[in-house]
């Protein structure tokens, strides 16, 4: 793995406008003032509403699109002097419309990505082919290596697409919604790989993503774009912290809260419920009366149901006027639709 001087800094960048220039509207610069660093060892993520630059960020960062204004630095050298060759000696990219042939194979795509270490003839030594097997397993595709790209569905393309990046053993890896056609578990296991590939392989790694909570599970950094065009820099607990994450995703029907890290719909019921219990049953029972939108008290409070769970016994205990007891979940939840719809109808 080549080391980098200047704190081992991959990629930064001076004073950075990206946008886009139009013969119609001139240019359109959507983000300006930036300046950045991936080193390595650090998996950022990059985080924002839709149409606030992502993309565009990343295709002007990978060369894909001109700057507008400043510089991009890989490597230690100014990427616009770099060739297309030196430049992927150092830097591995999957954009969200990655070309290919359909009749290609999956284990003939993740070999293109050690093309730039064969000789002129391009022959695939045995030595790559260890490094291709390696990577068709740890991206879940080696029973699928013989297949056509037509044949698999979008995620095993998106993988096979992120299995040549990592075929390319680059250094730096920047990668544009690589979770986008992947179902739970694969994205998951998409993003552990990332991550164990920057905490133990050094690689400095820049993805983007709609993921939210589990990007920010495995983060060391994240750059956060807000609808003005404005980033903050930080680490996840930081930007929680700040309330930066409610105050760009929130809105009247949701907000970002900072014990469960993740969006929550907002109560718009009159209903207000106090919970005694703890563990996994009144977790569930927590989430269940958020979900049906009705307030909770975190102390006791005039007016507001308490419940009671036993975990032991299994029980939640509803105290009202007329107490019951319920063994489920469901019926929980149909005692409480009852009392919504009731005070729907009446008001």
């Amino acid at each position: 793995m080549q080391t980098y001087s200047d704190k081992n800094i991959l990629l930064s960048t001076s004073n950075l406008s990206v946008g886009y220039r139009t013969r119609k509207k001139g240019t359109n610069v959507l983000l300006s003032g930036l300046n950045l660093e991936i080193k390595q060892g650090e998996l950022i993520t990059l985080i924002g509403p839709n149409g606030c630059g992502k993309s565009t960020l990343i295709r002007s960062l990978c060369g894909v699109l001109p700057l507008l204004k400043g510089t991009v630095t890989i490597g230690g050298l100014d990427a616009a002097s770099l060739t297309v060759s030196q430049k992927s000696d150092i830097l591995g990219v999957v954009l969200t419309d990655p070309v290919y042939e359909k009749n290609m194979t999956i284990f003939d795509l993740v070999a293109m990505g050690r093309y730039h270490f064969t000789n002129w003839i391009g022959n695939i030594t045995s030595a790559d082919m260890e490094i291709i097997g390696d990577v068709l397993k740890k991206t879940g595709l080696a029973k699928k290596a013989a297949n056509r790209l037509s044949e698999v569905s979008d995620g095993e393309r998106q993988r096979a697409m992120i299995a040549k990046v990592l075929a390319q053993d680059v250094d730096l890896i920047i990668l544009d919604e690589p979770t986008a056609h992947l179902d739970l578990s694969n994205r998951m296991e998409l993003l552990l790989l990332l991550k164990k590939l920057s905490r133990k392989m050094g690689k400095g790694i820049l993805l983007s993503t709609h993921e939210l909570g589990l990007g920010m599970q495995v983060s060391d950094k994240v750059w956060l774009i807000d609808h003005n065009g404005n980033m903050e820099q930080s680490i996840p607990e930081e930007l929680i912290l700040n309330n930066s994450l409610n105050h760009i995703f929130g809105n009247n029907h949701i907000s970002f809260h900072p014990f469960s890290a993740s969006f929550e719909l907002n109560p718009d019921k009159g209903l207000w419920v106090n919970i005694i219990g703890d563990g996994i049953i009144t977790a569930c029972v927590i989430r269940l009366i958020k979900r049906l939108g009705i307030n909770i008290a975190r102390q006791p409070q005039d007016g507001a149901i308490l419940i009671e769970v036993d975990e032991l016994r299994k029980e939640i205990i509803v105290n009202s006027e007329n107490p019951n007891t319920f063994l489920r979940l469901i019926d929980l939840q149909n005692y409480f639709v009852s009392i919504i719809n009731h005070q729907k109808y009446n008001n």
